[in-house]
């Protein structure tokens, strides 16, 4: 499944990683107590281990609270994503 993953540092200090589709409105997000805990769960979503250490350990703590990184979009497989907690509907919703 393509999704955008999101990391940002909230006021009290945990580190939030949002999964959301392209040009959809939801994105569930987590928090983790530690960098080493985000950075496990983005490496299992295929981000690199090289890009996660430079958004988690020297763009992360450079942010304020409101501000987010993206990575760019990453194919990440449905079970992944629900065993770290992210639930994302596979196809888009049909309008009424």
């Amino acid at each position: 499944m393509i999704v955008i993953v999101s990391v940002s540092k909230l006021d009290n200090g945990r580190i939030q990683v949002g999964v959301a589709k392209p040009q959809h409105d939801s994105k569930p997000a987590q928090s983790y107590a530690s960098e080493n805990e985000a950075r496990k769960v983005l490496l299992g979503f295929g981000v690199g281990d090289e890009a996660a250490d430079l958004y988690l350990f020297k763009l992360i703590p450079q942010l304020s609270a409101s501000q987010e990184l993206t990575f760019p979009p990453l194919d990440v497989p449905q079970h992944e994503l629900l065993s770290r907690g992210f639930h994302i509907e596979a196809r888009a919703q049909k309008q009424r």
